[in-house]
Parts: C-alpha cells; sequence; structure tokens
C-alpha cells in the first residue's frame, strides 16, 4: 500500500512531523544543559560529565543491526516507542531530581539507555520524510526540518542557561520529558506509508544484504565516510576555539558568541534550501560545500582577531547547512527506501566516529603543534575529500531533476 501525498503547504502529515519535531528539539536543547550541570552539581567532576556524554554516545557502535530492525517492522512502531521511552527516561530523572534522590550513576544509567534508544530511532527517523511527502517537495521540506532543528538549538544557546538557572535542572528536564511524550502523541496523528511484511528469520540476511546495498554503490560507500570526515574536520575547532578565544581577549563570551554565529548561519543556510525549493541540486551543492568548509578551515588558520573568527564561523554555519541538506537529500534520493534504516544507520554510526575519535587523537599534541597547522591540516583534508567525492558522483551519473521532481500525484513512499 502506498500513500499519495499532497503538497506541501496542505500536508498535514508532514506539518505533524514537523511541529512534534520542533518542540522536541527545543526540549532536548534545553536539557542537555540542564543534565550538565546537574551532573557536574552532583560530581564536581568534568570527568564524570565526559562519562555521562561517551555513555550516550555508546550505542551508537549498534546502529547497524537495530538499523536491520528498522527495515523489517512498521516504521510508527519505533518512532512512537522511541519517544515514550526518552520521555520517561527524562521525566525519571526530573523527578528524582527534584526530589534530591538523583545521583550520578543513576544518570550514567540513564545515559546509556537513551543512547541505546536513539541508536534505533534515529535511522528510523531518517525515512520519514521521504514517504511523507512529493519528491518535489523533498528539498523545502528538508530545508524546513533542519532550519526548524538549528533554530531550536540556537534558541537553546541562547536562553537555555538562563531557563536553567530560573527554574533549575529538575524542571528543565520534565519539560523535555513532556515534549516526548507530546511529540509520541503527535506521531499517533500521523499517516506512514505501510510497508511489505519481513520474511521470517532472515534478520542476518537482512543485515548481509544491507552491506552488500552499500558496497555496491561507491556513493553509498563514501557516504558514511564522508560524514566521518566533516565531523573530524570540524572537531580542532571545537577543541581549540575556546582557548584562542581566551587568548584574543574575547573570553567564553566570545565562544558563546562564535557558537552563536555557527547555528545561526546554518539557519540562514537551510532557509536558503527552502527558498531554492525544487531548484536546489544535492550532486552540485554537496559538492561545492565540501569546497567551501576546506576553504573556510583554512581561513581560520589565518585569523588574528576575534571579528575574523566571527565572521568565518557565519560563513561555515552557511556552507555546513547547505552540505547537509545536500548530502541528506541525496540520502533520501538514492538509497531504495526498503534499505534506508540499514543505509542510515551506517551513516550515522561512522559520521557520528568523526569527532571523538578525532579529538582523542589530537589531545595529546593540541598544546604542542600551532593552531594555524591544524586548521590549515582540516582544510587541505576537507578539499582532497571534495575532489574524490565530486569524482565518485561523476561515476555515478544521475539528473538532479529526475531525482527531485515527479508528477503531483505520483507516491514517494518508501513502501517495498
Amino acid at each position: 500500500m502506498t500513500l499519495t501525498a499532497p503538497p506541501l503547504r496542505r500536508n498535514r502529515n508532514f506539518w505533524l512531523w514537523w511541529l512534534g519535531s520542533a518542540q522536541s528539539a527545543l526540549g532536548s536543547s534545553l536539557a542537555s544543559i540542564a543534565l550538565a550541570l546537574l551532573v557536574l552539581n552532583l560530581s564536581g567532576s568534568a570527568g564524570a560529565l565526559g562519562v555521562n556524554l561517551a555513555l550516550s554516545l555508546l550505542p551508537g557502535l549498534l546502529s547497524p543491526l537495530l538499523g536491520t530492525l528498522v527495515d523489517r517492522i512498521p516504521l510508527k512502531v519505533p518512532l512512537v516507542l522511541g519517544d515514550v521511552l526518552r520521555g520517561a527516561f527524562q521525566l525519571t530523572a526530573g523527578g528524582l531530581a527534584l526530589r534530591g534522590q538523583v545521583s550520578v550513576e543513576v544518570l550514567h544509567l540513564l545515559a546509556l539507555l537513551s543512547g541505546l534508544v536513539g541508536a534505533f530511532y534515529g535511522p528510523a527517523s531518517m525515512g520519514v520524510l521521504p514517504g511523507l511527502v512529493q519528491k518535489s517537495d523533498l528539498p523545502r521540506a528538508t530545508g524546513l526540518m533542519q532550519g526548524t532543528g538549528q533554530s531550536m538549538q540556537l534558541l537553546g544557546l541562547i536562553g537555555g542557561g538562563v531557563l536553567v538557572g530560573a527554574v533549575g535542572s529538575a524542571a528543565a528536564l520534565i519539560a523535555d520529558g513532556v515534549s516526548f511524550v507530546v511529540f509520541a502523541g503527535l506521531l499517533l496523528l500521523v499517516r506512514f506509508p505501510v510497508r511489505g511484511a519481513a520474511a521470517p528469520g532472515q534478520f542476518w540476511a537482512e543485515f548481509r544484504g544491507g552491506l552488500r546495498y552499500v558496497r555496491g554503490s561507491i556513493v553509498l560507500t563514501l557516504l558514511p565516510i564522508l560524514a566521518f570526515f566533516i565531523n573530524a574536520t570540524l572537531a580542532p575547532m571545537e577543541m581549540l576555539i575556546p582557548g584562542r578565544m581566551q587568548t584574543l581577549g574575547a573570553g567564553a563570551a566570545g565562544f558563546g558568541l562564535f557558537l552563536g554565529l555557527l547555528v545561526g548561519g546554518g539557519l540562514l543556510g537551510s532557509l536558503a534550501v527552502v527558498a531554492l525549493g525544487s531548484r536546489m541540486r544535492p550532486r552540485l551543492f554537496s559538492v561545492v560545500g565540501l569546497f567551501g568548509i576546506g576553504v573556510l578551515l583554512l581561513c581560520m588558520a589565518l585569523t588574528r582577531t576575534p571579528l575574523e573568527l566571527y565572521i568565518v564561523a557565519l560563513l561555515l554555519g552557511i556552507v555546513l547547512a547547505v552540505n547537509n541538506n545536500a548530502i541528506s537529500l541525496l540520502f533520501m534520493t538514492l538509497v531504495d527506501p526498503a534499505y534506508f534504516g540499514r543505509v542510515g544507520s551506517l551513516l550515522n554510526m561512522v559520521g557520528t566516529m568523526g569527532m571523538p575519535l578525532t579529538l582523542l587523537l589530537l589531545a595529546p599534541i593540541a598544546d604542542t603543534v600551532p593552531i594555524w597547522a591544524m586548521f590549515a591540516a582540516s582544510g587541505a583534508v576537507t578539499l582532497i575529500a571534495a575532489v574524490i567525492w565530486r569524482q565518485a558522483l561523476n561515476r555515478e551519473p544521475a539528473p538532479d531533476t529526475a531525482q527531485l521532481s515527479n508528477s503531483p500525484g505520483e507516491s514517494s513512499s518508501p513502501s517495498k
């Protein structure tokens, strides 16, 4: 059975998904600040906060297995169940904190469980948009989703600390839990395309089939590696900019402004994708975006004042958003819907590993290698990756217009 999607402006299913995602993203943005402060207050240790973050990311290593499971069950099941469970975890943490009965060990356990649910939820959510909107509406829908997420992140960065300081970590965690439950309720109202039933007892065969499917395309093989390198090349920025701002006299306020401009640029980039609509060419913009990231990282190596860093941050945010939207569109238009969970989980797992692994590798030399050399190396690696990516796309030519346009009544459902 397929679901015929109406135009975006009248697409009730999309707007329910968008609304739920927006309010949940805001709740999560506030909760991330609340959780960090709560762990620090209970433990007095930055190391404990690092352990909590690591535990939330660790289950991502299981993503390929969970993605195979996602491809075998109705899409609504992991989405609704995931929001209910994550809501329950946050409500538990907030409730215990409100009563003064929470401990660091409990927060570590909840972080691990939330990470496990997230590793299951992520691959499922990556396959939602192609089943809810027409192909010609995918660029605009993708830009709206990413732009809204960036808006909520920016709002959380600006007001999260103030709000948590006013109402406390417990209240913020409870609000996040409620946002997840609300999202689950909205998802019950969304009509997803019905997928064919998976063959019983074929889990491992389908897992291996997903790996063969990825290996059968040079673009799909490189897509997770590309995500890894983008995160890896941005790692020096996360590690070195705070100290750089201290050296230049801008301090913590300067670093906060840098992050705000980076996120604000991301919002502008996503809005540009929305404005382009069906004129968005994901193959071209993914290459241009990579080149832009490389050039801006090289420019960051040459900066000498906070103002120069602020300008680079804004431009980098714009280019990153355009590139991320292009990569998302390539995923949704190149991958067979039957493989969304498996390919999406592989993309998430490999891409997520890029930044923490690079941070671990750079940590021993961060104080000895000049900052300009690290940014110059990141920029050079990104430019090389852009050349390789362009060659890979040329080996699998497919007109963007053919991928992103169809007749108004044509279904774009992920039915098997």
